[in-house]
């Protein structure tokens, strides 16, 4: 359905180490470094989510969130911790959450701009 996301951060160089860290254990890496935009998708590759620089009061989007499918349990704990690690704030920790679905596990979490980003395994989708 998506060709590619794009969210607005404050400063580049930040969002670089904060999701270089959060994407390693999800098997993701820098795919493209520009000084305009950063772009980040599976082993590195290909390019399906983009950073770009932005100014305001305001940088994450009103209710939005992005999930990250994670193959394990323990990946999903890795991100959150090296998410956490690099200055996000944590809105579900990492774990299971039943309420959600039987099998959810999964964490929900802020990046440094706000912007809202959730990693889930083991979900009934």
């Amino acid at each position: 359905m998506f060709d590619h996301l794009s969210v607005g951060v404050r400063d580049l160089g930040s969002a670089l180490a904060f999701y270089d860290a959060f994407f390693a254990p999800l098997g993701c890496a820098n795919a493209w470094a520009a000084e305009a935009e950063l772009a980040y998708g599976p082993g590195g590759t290909s390019r399906q989510f983009y950073l770009y620089p932005v100014d305001g009061p305001q940088v994450a989007g009103l209710g939005t969130h992005i999930a990250f499918t994670a193959d394990s349990r323990a990946a999903v704990d890795a991100a959150c911790a090296a998410a956490l690690a690099h200055g996000a704030t944590i809105v579900r920790p990492a774990g299971l959450h039943p309420d959600i679905a039987p099998d959810y596990y999964g964490t929900v979490l802020l990046d440094p701009d706000g912007n809202k980003l959730e990693v889930v395994a083991d979900t009934m989708h």
